[in-house]
């Protein structure tokens, strides 16, 4: 099945972009979303996202646990890296089954 793609973005002929909720660029976007997105950012889903990282340690197995809470077997993760550069979190890695 086809949904739009997360950020919204137009293809080559000024369409709105799609991907298939089987493909990997589905789930790195929505693995995306759930990273950039602050717990309580959502009303309707407060338990939606990571806690902020500026008052709190990023732990990769804090994202594997919630991320699944709320993805269920939808979409799986097998490993979460978060590389710090200077004491900052500079870069998230994901793989997903």
């Amino acid at each position: 099945m086809e949904v739009l793609s997360v950020p919204l973005s137009l293809n080559s002929s000024g369409e709105f972009k799609h991907v298939d909720t089987a493909s990997d660029e589905y789930k790195a976007e929505q693995v995306q979303v759930f990273v950039l997105t602050k717990k309580g950012e959502r009303p309707m889903f407060p338990t939606f996202g990571v806690t902020d990282p500026s008052f709190d340690n990023m732990a990769e197995e804090d994202i594997l646990e919630e991320f699944s809470t709320f993805y269920g077997s939808s979409v799986l993760l097998d490993r979460v890296n978060i590389i710090k550069r200077a004491g900052a979190i500079n870069r998230i890695e994901v793989n997903f089954l």
